[in-house]
């Protein structure tokens, strides 16, 4: 009886554990708005567009930068660095070259933009109580 009673136990905590957990975060590309982050610029805001070459599997093999603002050489080369290390493009389509390039508009946001978001970050999860957000990380 005694290890029915267990059985019966650990099969409803179980159950219920399930039950509980939360479905996974959706995935994301690296780099991506926020849902509630701005575009618009912001005094303090530094923009460039980004091209990277891509092979078909989406990997980045070349990055440059086109027209942008950034006044600093090394950080102009740690934005190229970035795309190269740590993201990835869509792979491409049978009929794609293979070798493609990628357009991106950076933004490196300012002290009054990042304000901004933080204030905005915290009213879309009132106004969205649906969404987690632990799917949203805060280093961004």
């Amino acid at each position: 009886m005694k290890g029915l009673f267990s059985a019966i136990f650990v099969s409803a905590i179980m159950i219920g554990s399930t039950a509980l957990a939360r479905p996974a975060c959706p995935p994301r590309e690296a780099g991506s708005a926020y849902p509630w982050q701005n575009f618009k610029p912001i005094r303090g805001d530094h923009q460039a567009i980004v091209f990277v070459d891509v092979d078909k599997t989406g990997h980045p093999l070349k990055c440059a930068l086109g027209k942008n603002d950034i006044p600093d050489p090394e950080t102009r080369f740690r934005i190229c660095r970035t795309f190269l290390d740590d993201w990835q493009a869509p792979p491409a389509a049978p009929q794609d070259p293979p070798v493609r390039t990628i357009r991106r508009d950076f933004t490196m946001i300012g002290n009054a933009h990042q304000l901004a978001d933080q204030k905005a970050r915290k009213q879309y999860f009132k106004d969205h109580p649906e969404e987690r957000p632990e799917c949203y990380p805060t280093d961004y």
